[in-house]
């Protein structure tokens, strides 16, 4: 169950009274239709009527649920209420909305005290619309056996039965895509390096984090990356540090396979940190110093939009 939410003497941010169409327009200046020919929710449009504003494509849908499965939850309720949501913090309450605008239905809700904002769907025609949206998408073992005892309970309340797909083997880079939004990271690492003649020693990584390996080896069967565990918050970390790799990641996958929150700035700054890498600016003193702007602005640091690469 999720935590208190909202109450009445909290402060609203500013944004949250506009229309929906002005945030999604202002902070993502990307539609559904430039995924090409809506599909999923089509054969669904008897069941949903007017919910759904807007059809959504195939690839979206594949992001939307990797971000399910890295940030979503179909909790077991024991008051036997069903519910669903998506948290995320609140720098990313755009991305929030923007679901909400997408899919054309549920609630935000605001979590001040812990910095958190919630989607949440609490009504059965909707939760159902959902559950059959992401139905044959899910591909991590621990959310898919959430997700079937959440359907099975579904099932026993609402008319329209769901019909459980089995677990997607298939590594999907537009779910690769929304993944990342939820437990992927994109930074720079810097560390003394007396051998170096700035004596600056820096890395780019991009890494996933799940409390459960199995989550990510899906990730590790497709891109060559190092493992490792955090016993303090006890989670495993896949990280990719390989040059090849990570071109491939930066400038193939992530950009035909786009992120629509705020971690996307993190990704274009990496992105344009590799570049300098590529034509051995990181050699040099102007070099170092821009790298070390772009770090000093990514991640919990980020003040501001991205320093965006002139491919951008």
């Amino acid at each position: 169950m999720l935590p208190h939410y909202l109450s009445s003497d909290d402060k609203i941010p500013p944004y949250a009274g506009k229309s929906l169409d002005s945030i999604v327009l202002a902070i993502f200046p990307v539609t559904i239709n430039r995924f090409g020919q809506s599909a999923g929710i089509q054969t669904l449009r008897g069941e949903e009527s007017s919910e759904t504003k807007r059809g959504l494509s195939e690839q979206w849908l594949n992001w939307l649920t990797g971000l399910i499965e890295a940030d979503g939850s179909f909790p077991n309720e024991k008051d036997n209420t069903l519910s669903f949501y998506i948290s995320q913090s609140t720098k990313n309450a755009p991305l929030i909305y923007a679901i909400k605008y997408w899919l054309g239905f549920g609630k935000v809700r605001w979590q001040h005290s812990e910095k958190m904002v919630h989607f949440v769907i609490e009504d059965i025609p909707s939760l159902t619309i959902l559950a059959k949206l992401v139905n044959g998408r899910l591909r991590t073992e621990f959310k898919y056996e959430a997700y079937v005892k959440w359907i099975n309970r579904l099932n026993k309340k609402g008319k329209n039965k769901v019909i459980i797909e089995p677990l997607n083997p298939k590594l999907d880079f537009n779910w690769l895509a929304g993944f990342t939004e939820g437990d992927g990271s994109f930074f720079i690492g810097l560390g003394n390096s007396p051998k170096s003649k700035l004596g600056v020693q820096v890395t780019l990584n991009i890494s996933w984090a799940q409390k459960h390996r199995k989550t990510l080896e899906l990730i590790a069967s497709q891109f060559k990356g190092t493992w490792s565990y955090n016993k303090t918050h006890k989670f495993w970390v896949y990280n990719i540090k390989r040059k090849s790799e990570m071109k491939y990641l930066l400038f193939s996958v992530f950009a035909n396979h786009p992120l629509y929150g705020i971690k996307k700035y993190d990704y274009l700054d990496l992105k344009r940190a590799c570049e300098l890498f590529n034509t051995k600016q990181h050699l040099t003193e102007s070099g170092i110093k821009l790298l070390l702007q772009i770090y000093s602005n990514m991640n919990s640091r980020r003040t501001s939009v991205s320093i965006k690469s002139t491919n951008d």
